[in-house]
This record gives structure tokens, sequence and C-alpha cells, in this order.
């Protein structure tokens, strides 16, 4: 619930995400939110490229890191590929992976894309603080309408910002009045909280064959450690001799990496079942590709092999065992019958890399010789 605040309509505030059709005006916010947080404003005034620029840093992650769809009529996709800035390559800065997505995009920000963006979300975010005025409107005034009602209005309603135009380059200038930018910042954490729900929630129903959305607006290269994964595929190696499924090498604990077999940009999780060690130029050459079907079979037969390992030692392996289970939605008898097993197992990977095609990520991956030879290259 937002603090109440006796001078501010906070019934109309909890009231600006309950009409989103695209997801600007989440993204507008957040950005404001952004812009207040790092006082990167001039008595209120907000730079209106500046705000252009992190509407789209604010989409990159999820749009175009995880692929994930922001809304039919959304065109953040289109603008980021219009100024260069799908391809980022992190590795070139030491600055804070949203700050460099900024720059990145400053770098050919322009007026026009910046109009575009903000030809509707902020005046479509300030309409439950005029609802009675605009409820009637017609779609073509509405714009001019809100302009006018937030100037007027601006110090007896208190709406959240004013809308002016520049008179030079016609780009919208919004003004944060004092009043919510102190109530704001007080409330901070909570806003921040109350936005980032919202947006989650915007992107799960956008995206409802996508797993783990919540872990998708941001970016963590650390990720979770796979020191304990990789600590149990040492452990049955060991024991048992293993072939990469992809090049068919024989795996040493000191050649191998663990490769997720549908992406961890698609799945973003450590799970066992979704593991498995590959050659490391291989998993190097593979990255966030989709892999061919045909290896479903291998990959299965060896995650059989490898939990029949586990359950030798319940006790000692009962986190991975209960992955499977509750992954697969099966029990312990069927983790033994070979048959049930890698039936199961390979319809929720068949299903997981068909719902990630459809989000736009490399299908048919296959390993070929030319890879271990380009990537060479590269290091």
């Amino acid at each position: 619930m937002l603090p109440n605040d006796p001078t501010l309509d906070i019934a109309a505030f909890s009231r600006i995400f309950s009409i989103t059709t695209n997801s600007y005006k989440l993204l507008l916010f957040k950005s404001l939110l952004t812009i207040i947080s790092s006082n990167s404003h001039v008595n209120g005034v907000i730079d209106s490229k500046q705000l252009s620029s992190l509407i789209l840093a604010h989409a990159w992650v999820p749009s175009v890191y995880y692929k994930l769809n922001l809304g039919s009529q959304d065109q953040i996709y289109k603008h980021l590929s219009v100024l260069s800035s799908l391809d980022i390559d992190f590795a070139s800065s030491s600055k804070n992976y949203f700050e460099f997505i900024t720059d990145t995009i400053n770098l050919n920000n322009n007026d026009v894309i910046t109009r575009k963006i903000l030809k509707y979300a902020p005046y479509r975010l300030l309409q439950p603080f005029f609802s009675n005025e605009l409820q009637k409107a017609d779609d073509a005034i509405k714009n001019r309408l809100t302009t006018k009602l937030s100037c007027l209005h601006f110090d007896d309603r208190y709406p959240i910002y004013k809308i002016e135009h520049c008179k030079i380059d016609k780009l919208v200038k919004l003004t944060i009045h004092a009043q919510w930018l102190k109530y704001i910042k007080q409330n901070f954490a909570i806003i921040s909280g109350w936005v980032e729900l919202n947006w989650v929630q915007y992107l799960q129903a956008k995206n409802p064959n996508s797993p783990a959305v919540t872990n998708k607006t941001s970016l963590d290269f650390e990720r979770i450690s796979l020191a304990k994964q990789r600590k149990f595929w040492d452990e049955y190696l060991e024991d048992y001799q293993l072939e990469c499924i992809f090049t068919g090498e024989i795996l040493t604990k000191s050649n191998y990496a663990l490769d997720h077999f549908v992406p961890w940009t698609y799945v973003a999780h450590n799970q066992y079942w979704n593991l498995i060690p590959i050659i490391s130029s291989c998993n190097s050459a593979k990255s966030n590709k989709l892999p061919n079907k045909t290896f479903i079979h291998n990959f299965t037969s060896i995650h059989f092999k490898l939990i029949g390992f586990a359950l030798k030692n319940k006790s000692k392996y009962r986190v991975l065992i209960e992955e499977y289970l509750c992954s697969l939605h099966c029990t312990m008898a069927d983790l033994q019958n070979e048959t049930t097993f890698t039936t199961k197992l390979a319809d929720l990977i068949t299903s997981l890399i068909d719902s990630a095609a459809t989000h736009g990520f490399e299908q048919n991956w296959t390993w070929k010789h030319d890879d271990s030879v380009l990537q060479q290259e590269f290091e």
C-alpha cells in the first residue's frame, strides 16, 4: 500500500498503471525514479533526451538480453535497433551495466526517437489526475487537454508533473512538482518496489510461457555460482567415463564447462536437470543458442545415469533429487524407470526449447569443428 499524504492525490497516483496496454508508462515512471534518485534534474525539470534514453535502457535487459515481449504495440526493440544498441559489449567497460547501457544509447539518441518515445506516455500517465475532464474527451485532443490541465492545476491539484513543449526543438518538457519530489524521496523504497511489482506483473502477462520473469528485469553477470553443481559432476566423472554430447570428446575434470542445455538467459536458473558438462570451447561456441533437438536423446540418457548415481547416496544428494522430482512432476519410482524418466525430461526440455524459440532464441545449433578454430582465433 502506498503511503498517504494529505496534500497529494494518492488515490489518483495509485491508478497510474491501472490500464497498461504497452510498456511505455511503466518505463517512463521507472526512468523518472532513476532521475529523482540520482538528482539528475534541475528544480524538477527533466531533460527529454535523458528521459528517452533511460526508458530505452530500462527496456534493454528484458527485451534484448532476455528476449521478452514488451507488447504488440511496443516499438522499443525497433528504436534500440535504429540506435545500434542491440549488441553491447559489457566486457569493454568497468561501469555499472545500467550506466553503460544508457551511455551507449545516448551516443546515438536523437530528437526523432525522443519524440516517438514520449508521444503518448507522459500524457497517459497523468490521466487519473484529470479523469473527470478527460472522460468524455476525444482521443485526438486528450494530449493537448492533459497538457493544459497539468499546467492550469499544477499548484492546486498537484499532478506528478506538468507538461510543456519547447518551442525550439518541440520536445516535451516535464517538470516534477516539488511536493511529489519530496514524497517520492521520502518513500522511495516503497514506491520503487511498487513500480517493480507492476513491471514484473506486466512482463509476466505479456510472456506467460517464459519462466522466472522476476529474474529477468536486471543483470547479474556473476549469477549464482555453479560450484555446487560442478562438484557433483566432478564426483560423477571420477567413477564414470562420459563423452561430450556435442563433440564426442572424452570429458575430464579439467576440460569441461557446465552448459545450460536450454540457455540460462531463458530459464534463468541453475537447476541440475538442465545442466550438462561439455567441452569448454564447445560451451563458448554454443553460448545462448538452442541445441538441435537430436541431442535431447543423449542428454536425457546421461541424466538418467546421473540420477541413478545420486540415488545411491540419497542423503548426500537430497537437493539434487528433489529438483528432479519437483520439475518433472514424478515419483521416486519414476526416477528409476528409464523410459518414464527420459520421456518426462525430454518433454520438459522440448517444451522449453519450443517456447524459447518463439522468444527469438537461435535454434538448431550443432557443433562444428570450425567453431573451435574460430573460438581459438578470438582467444
